[in-house]
């Protein structure tokens, strides 16, 4: 469909007095199919052309006739099926008004109404997180096995129990330097498991729980108050940046 055409379709349309939602249900089509016509973006098939030309009363001929040379008329096309850049997306059309639209998270097919036809999620899975987790399990199991020896060798049950702290504590810092964000780190484990080592570990038992050391647990929203203060930071200077 060239724009001399296309233009021709909109004068006819409101030469004969309709609305493009009109139009659509005379032929028994959608509202954004005409749209499309009418911007050029795609074509009416064969059925569709002869019912235009028998609506306005016209041959096809003086429907579809146009002074653009083969040229032009070519590139126009040709215009039509090349890929388009639009931001972090890239988006074909064909003539008929279906697209593909390509992100880095997944592929989307619509037809020419824009409705979606097809949905692909091909994003793929951090492999460092999916190590970072079997390495946890891992420890998980090492912390069970060492909670049973500490209990059974040295009669350890009553507070061998801080070894299942250990697996979260672990990877959450390693899931924080992979990722690169601090949030990441399980500080509210991390300040639980030392209230605890230094409060009944260490002393055992005989421990008065109300230790000074409860303090620790003010470090969890101090903790989480500066990261997000410093990544807020960050943010706005890398926007900045993007902005000059």
């Amino acid at each position: 469909m060239t724009i001399e055409i296309a233009d021709r379709l909109i004068k006819l349309r409101k030469q004969y007095g309709y609305s493009q939602e009109e139009l659509a249900d005379k032929l028994g089509l959608s509202r954004q199919a005409v749209s499309k016509w009418e911007r050029a973006e795609a074509s009416p098939d064969t059925d569709n052309l002869i019912c235009l030309a028998k609506l306005y009363g016209i041959s096809l001929d003086e429907l579809l006739s146009t002074d653009e040379d083969l040229d032009t008329i070519v590139q126009e096309q040709v215009k039509k099926d090349e890929v388009h850049i639009e931001g972090d997306s890239i988006r074909l059309s064909d003539d008929e008004g279906n697209q593909v639209i390509i992100t880095d998270k997944e592929v989307v097919c619509k037809d020419s109404d824009g409705n979606c036809v097809k949905r692909k999620d091909f994003r793929h899975p951090d492999k460092v997180i999916n190590i970072i987790n079997i390495i946890e399990c891992v420890l998980g199991t090492l912390a069970i096995v060492a909670f049973i020896l500490l209990g059974t060798l040295l009669g350890a049950w009553y507070n061998a129990w801080i070894v299942f702290f250990v697996p979260e504590i672990v990877c959450s810092i390693a899931r924080a330097i992979h990722k690169k964000n601090a949030n990441q780190f399980n500080m509210v484990f991390t300040a639980t498991a030392t209230f605890f080592f230094v409060c009944m570990v260490c002393p055992g038992l005989s421990a008065n729980l109300w230790h000074p050391m409860w303090l620790v647990f003010l470090a969890i929203p101090l903790y989480h108050m500066i990261v997000s203060t410093i990544n807020k930071l960050l943010n706005k200077n890398e926007e900045k940046e993007e902005l000059k």
